[in-house]
């Protein structure tokens, strides 16, 4: 009897089917092994988080030795579940990254110390949960200074002042470092998880600052000049830059706190 083919590269619920109507118990039985080796291709993956769990918990508590190692004794206690055991279960895939794996680990020290743990809250893991490696570096930059003085860059008609938006949020002149669009991507997500505030009624007392904001978007500005001629009469059109301040709200402080073991001394 001739073999009946099996077409392997059928997902789990193609593979069953197929089994159904397949008239030999020697086609189902070779269809059956089909469907485990599948699922077994499907959890692969994912093994890997199983395998090292033991070995992300044991480097985690190699991490909180670190940073309560001038904590004393009696002031170590058992965290929250509540907080413990998520923040735990999250650490567990971002040990690749530094920032993202030392907020995780700083929160659980400050829920291990009995000093600290009433500024700890469990929305903390929820948020770090929802921020980019990059999102944290921004946020750490931003603690550096409470007060972050940032541009928006319009091209406006002379005549019916409309405008048309270059770019909505400029916060720092390293743009190495720290890109356009990314850091306005972060920066707009640090605003929804109510971290940060951008708030375009305030100003910056240090012109120079954003003078240096000005200076480094300048062949982005020409650029985009240059690029929509057609569009837009160069006669017609100037650049516009709003000025204006992102500030640490009083609940990004607290997790800054908590998360980063920022205390703002260097501000105070």
């Amino acid at each position: 009897m001739a073999n009946t083919p099996v077409n392997v590269t059928l997902g789990v619920e193609g593979i069953i089917k197929e089994a159904k109507e397949l008239s030999t118990i020697q086609e189902v039985d070779r269809t059956s092994s089909l469907v485990v080796r599948a699922i077994h291709a499907a959890l692969t993956p994912l093994e890997k988080w199983v395998l090292q769990e033991e070995y992300n918990l044991a480097e985690t508590k190699k991490l909180l030795e670190e940073k309560l190692n001038n904590t004393p004794a009696q002031n170590i206690i058992t965290p929250p579940p509540y907080v413990a055991v998520p923040a735990l279960r999250s650490i567990a895939y971002c040990m690749d990254d530094v920032l993202l794996r030392d907020m995780y680990a700083e929160l659980l020290a400050h829920a291990m110390n009995s000093e600290t743990v009433e500024n700890v809250h469990p929305t903390f893991v929820e948020i770090i949960k929802q921020m980019s490696p990059f999102d944290a570096l921004v946020f750490k930059e931003l603690t550096k200074t409470l007060v972050q003085p940032c541009i928006s860059i319009k091209y406006m008609n002379k005549s019916t002042k409309a405008s048309f938006p270059v770019q909505d949020i400029v916060a720092f002149a390293n743009l190495d470092v720290f890109p356009l669009v990314p850091t306005q991507i972060a920066l707009e997500n640090l605003e929804r998880l109510r971290l940060i505030e951008v708030n375009r009624n305030s100003k910056y007392s240090d012109v120079e600052k954003y003078n240096d904001l000005k200076y480094c978007v300048k062949k982005v500005v020409n650029a985009f000049i240059q690029d929509n001629k057609q569009t837009f009469n160069e006669n017609d059109y100037q650049i516009v830059y709003g000025e204006f301040v992102i500030l640490i709200r009083g609940f990004g402080q607290f997790f800054a706190r908590a998360c980063l073991g920022e205390n703002f001394s260097h501000i105070i």
